[in-house]
C-alpha cells in the first residue's frame, strides 16, 4: 500500500514538473496547489496529503 503511494506520488510530481510553469517558493512558504491524474486515471492533489510528509525526488537521465 505505501509503495504503491509513493509510485503515485512520484508519477504526479514528476508529470507536475513537466506541465506546470516554475514559481519560486521561498523556505516556510506554502507549495502551490496543484491536481494531476495517475496512470490509473485517478486525480491527487497536493492538498490531499496536508499534515504528511511528501517527499519529491529530482533526477533525470542523459
Amino acid at each position: 500500500m505505501i509503495r504503491s503511494i509513493g509510485s503515485i506520488l512520484s508519477v504526479v510530481l514528476l508529470l507536475a514538473i513537466a506541465v506546470l510553469p516554475a514559481q519560486a517558493v521561498e523556505v516556510g512558504e506554502t507549495a502551490p496547489e496543484f491536481t494531476l491524474s495517475d496512470t490509473d486515471g485517478m486525480s491527487h492533489s497536493l492538498s490531499d496529503y496536508r499534515g504528511t510528509v511528501v517527499y519529491i525526488m529530482f533526477f533525470g537521465y542523459s
